[in-house]
C-alpha cells in the first residue's frame, strides 16, 4: 500500500516531537533533581502523565517546585 503523504507527513511529525519532547523532558528532569526537587516518577523520565494528563502534571511539578521555594 502506498502511504498517503498525509499520514506520511503525521508520522514524521510525531516522531519529530517526540524528540523535542523526550529533549524537554530529560533537562527539565536533571533540572529537578539538581535542584532537589521531589516530584512523582510518573511526571518526569517518560513518565505516562506527560502524555495523558499533560497540564495536570506541569501543574504538580510547578506546584512541587514552589514548595521547595517555601
Amino acid at each position: 500500500m502506498k502511504i498517503p503523504k498525509y499520514i506520511e507527513n503525521l508520522i514524521d511529525r510525531r516522531a519529530g516531537l517526540a524528540v523535542l519532547l523526550n529533549h524537554a523532558d530529560h533537562k527539565l528532569g536533571e533540572w529537578l533533581e539538581k535542584n532537589g526537587v521531589n516530584v512523582e516518577e510518573y511526571d518526569i523520565y517518560g513518565g505516562c502523565e506527560m502524555y495523558v494528563n499533560p497540564w495536570n502534571s506541569a501543574d504538580r511539578i510547578k506546584q512541587a517546585i514552589k514548595d521547595k521555594q517555601k
